[in-house]
């Protein structure tokens, strides 16, 4: 609008030049002014050179005028704005114009450049002003109207001029100390006396809302205040008047009896009351000091001895009493937070007291308390009350069994009830009779624990004896227990003393027992060596007319005399062979066998719970039937397994060892079958024991060793003893062997109860058997 009003002026000082010489000019022809007798002369010629320029003058005139029109109106108006504001007559605004239409007049009056996105301000706004107004007004009046739109001006930082945003965006856009125009405006004060976060909090209600912002900066004691520059220049002034010297003083209280806490309360209710009842409230507070047993006032001089006063008056304590109190059908353990809360509720001021103290007697089932007379009458009224409610409904509890079958934790309560574990009473005059319902079942039949019939209730106390007669009277038994098997829940109907009790034996029944990791290694061990030496001599002769034959024969040969052959065979092996005339055979073998079976199975078993790990291999067998005298048939007779059975039951001990009960079979075939229809020879190994293992460790349990040794030898009598030479005559068989088993067991106790040491090692078994753990993996994806 600036540059517009420039240009405006500019085009009307060229227009006036012009018309101005052009006026001359025409004039100086029309009057003949400055003409020579010559020039009169030549009148005629002079008289069309002169039409002809007044021609083209008028035409240059129109031409500028018409491109100078829109510039000439603006500035008509504006000085007729300029003329209205300065000759007294005041500024009238339309009644109805455009938001910017108004915010560009604000400028021109006020002289100052403006900036806003067009479509902020393109609404159109009504206005009642009753007459001309001035600069000023024109200024203020912008500014109700832009904030009544969510609008306002500032001055930004480094901007000549101002700029136009939305309201909530004005306290972090305007510069510091902006300029008296910008009708929002941020300013730094710095504190002198009272605190910078006091002062923020007290100028706050007066904030404009949501705009206004009062901040402190940092820990300095300089606050920010951002709001309407109007509503700034209101605050400052109050800020003044809040920032007074303090003459507040403080005084340290040294208490005697009673505790610090409790005095507070006590003078700031008695204050406060004090204005009620229609009395002076006393000016100032009590706090609590630093150090044990001190009070701090903070008050003014005038008002400090009576503070002083009131704090001495309180400062006095009630004796103390103990007093034993016997719940009758509650238990001590029930009824000790609600004593706590009525006698000596937390925090509410004149009743609570550090020396309140109560103590549980479990022995005697009473609640032991210590406190002033007047809690102790708060307590008498309280069990008074408690005592009173024989007549109401029993109550009914659920108790949800987690660890354990809750068909076995029944049991376990029948036992635990039939030797007096439940008591009805205080004084313990009878015990607790307790019939249990029948359990909700699945429609498989469950097995009932003992003295549990599967007709229908029965009692969970022996048949025997006057307290375990559970009849079907009127008289209400203290407790009834149901087993829901569903939802393997505890259902009880009784006492509420009777309800705590058993609440609490749940407690050390239902507990998750640890699970333990199990790892066995079979490992067998053989070695066997065997060595066969021998020879065979054969000589064929005659003595005269007879013939001759000796020979040391073991088999190694075979063939009639004079025809031995040798065949092949395994080892080393000699032969010289004349035919008709002698034989020499000399075989030598020696073999040597190492074997290790090393079978490694692993099992999870919860504790005291049996777990059976088995891995057999079976073999057929065939069945021999005869038909007839000579006719037999074979068909399947079954089979014959052979493998690795293991049965582990561990129990957990105190500190960190197992008490291992287990039973380890190791079979295996050995061999073929001697005869049809029978299975092949079995050996077998087996370690059935009782041990205690530590935890974590791979210890041996058992072991077997078998040693064989054999040597045979097979010679001519008397000259096969002969050394040396009596090798020639015999043939020796050595054979040696040992067969170890070995039976090692790991057990590790796996204790998180977020299964974290469970899943870390399944995580590592899965991962070496390239088994997928389940979980999604995720993969990055190109999106376009």
């Amino acid at each position: 609008m600036l540059n517009l009003r420039v240009l405006a002026c500019h085009h009307s000082a060229q227009l006036a030049r012009v018309l101005e010489s052009r006026a001359v000019r025409c004039s100086r022809v029309r009057t003949g002014q400055n003409s020579s007798p010559s020039s009169r002369r030549g009148r005629g010629t002079t008289n069309i050179d002169s039409a002809q320029n007044a021609r083209d003058s008028t035409l240059a005139t129109m031409s500028l005028v018409r491109r100078c029109a829109p510039a000439l109106v603006t500035l008509l108006l504006s000085w007729r704005v300029f003329a209205q504001d300065r000759g007294g007559e005041g500024i009238h605004v339309p009644e109805t114009l455009k938001l910017s239409r108004l915010v560009d007049l604000a400028a021109e009056v006020n002289r100052y450049q403006v900036h806003y996105n067009p479509s902020d301000l393109e609404a159109n706004v009504t206005l009642r002003v009753p007459g001309p107004l001035s600069a000023t007004q024109v200024q203020e009046l912008m500014v109700e109207v832009l904030a009544s739109r969510g609008l306002t001006s500032i001055r930004t930082p480094g901007s000549s001029g101002l700029s136009i945003i939305k309201l909530e965006q004005a306290a972090s856009h305007a510069s510091i100390n902006g300029a008296d125009a910008a009708g929002f405006t941020t300013v730094v004060i710095t504190a002198k006396h009272q605190s910078a976060k006091v002062l923020a909090e007290g100028i706050k209600p007066f904030l404009s809302r949501p705009a206004g912002v009062a901040s402190v900066i940092g820990d300095s004691p300089m606050i920010t205040l951002s709001d309407f520059t109007t509503r700034v220049r209101e605050l400052e002034g109050l800020l003044e008047r809040l920032d007074t010297p303090d003459a507040l003083t403080l005084t340290p209280v040294q208490l005697k009896h009673t505790a610090a806490p409790v005095v507070v309360a006590a003078a700031t209710q008695v204050n406060v009351k004090r204005e009620s009842a229609g009395g002076r409230k006393l000016l100032g507070e009590v706090l609590v000091g630093s150090e044990s047993g001190t009070v701090l006032v903070l008050a003014q001089p005038q008002s400090l001895q009576s503070w002083l006063d009131l704090i001495g008056q309180l400062d006095k304590r009630e004796p103390l009493e103990t007093v034993t109190y016997s719940p009758r059908y509650y238990s001590a353990k029930d009824i000790a937070t609600l004593v706590q809360a009525t006698a000596n509720p937390v925090g509410a001021v004149g009743l609570t007291d550090d020396r309140f103290q109560t103590v549980i007697d479990d022995l005697t089932s009473s609640l032991i308390v210590t406190a002033t007379a007047a809690q102790h009458e708060r307590i008498a009224a309280l069990m008074a009350r408690i005592d009173s409610a024989e007549q109401t409904p029993m109550p009914v509890r659920s108790f949800p069994v987690k660890n354990r079958p809750v068909v076995e934790v029944l049991g376990t309560l029948q036992q635990l009830i039939a030797a007096g574990a439940l008591e009805s009473d205080a004084a313990g005059t009878s015990r607790a009779e307790v019939s249990a319902g029948s359990s909700q079942t699945t429609p498989r039949a469950p097995q009932l624990p003992p003295g549990t019939s599967s007709a229908g209730s029965s009692t969970l106390l022996p048949q025997s004896g006057p307290r375990a007669q559970v009849t079907n009277t009127a008289q209400r038994p203290p407790l009834s227990l149901t087993a829901d098997e569903p939802t393997n829940t505890l259902i009880a109907i009784g006492e509420p003393r009777l309800l705590s009790q058993l609440e609490s034996l749940l407690v050390s029944l239902d507990v998750r027992q640890p699970q333990v990791m199990l790892e066995v290694q079979l490992v067998s061990l053989t070695e066997s060596e065997a060595l066969s030496l021998g020879a065979e001599l054969e000589r064929i002769g005659s003595i005269g007319n007879a013939s001759a034959r000796l020979s040391s024969l073991f088999g190694l040969s075979t063939g009639g005399a004079a025809a031995r052959t040798v065949g092949d065979a395994a080892g080393f092996t000699g032969a010289v062979l004349n035919p008709g005339e002698f034989s020499i055979i000399v075989r030598a073998l020696e073999t040597l066998n190492k074997g290790r079976s090393v079978s490694n199975p692993k099992v999870l078993v919860s504790n005291n719970e049996k777990a059976v790990f088995s891995s057999t291999l079976q073999q057929p067998v065939q069945q021999l039937t005869r038909t007839g005298s000579n006719d037999s048939t074979f068909s399947y007779g079954g089979t014959e397994n052979a493998g690795t059975t293991i049965s582990v039951k561990p129990q957990i001990a105190q500190g960190d060892h197992l008490v291992l009960t287990y039973s380890i079979k190791l079979s295996s075939f050995v061999g073929a079958s001697t005869t049809a229809g029978l299975p092949p020879p079995k050996q077998e190994n087996a370690v059935d024991s009782v041990a205690s293992i530590p935890d974590g460790h791979t210890v041996v349990v058992g072991g077997l060793d078998l040693i064989t040794d054999s040597k045979g030898e097979s010679r001519i009598p008397g000259i096969g003893a002969i050394p040396v030479l009596g090798e020639l005559f015999k043939t020796r068989n050595n054979n040696d062997s040992r067969t170890r088993f070995f039976v090692f067991i790991k057990a590790s106790v796996l204790r998180s109860t977020s299964f974290e040491d469970l899943k870390y090692i399944s995580a590592n078994e899965a991962e070496k058997a390239r088994v997928s753990d389940g979980f999604p993996e995720v993969k990055p994806r190109v999106i376009r």
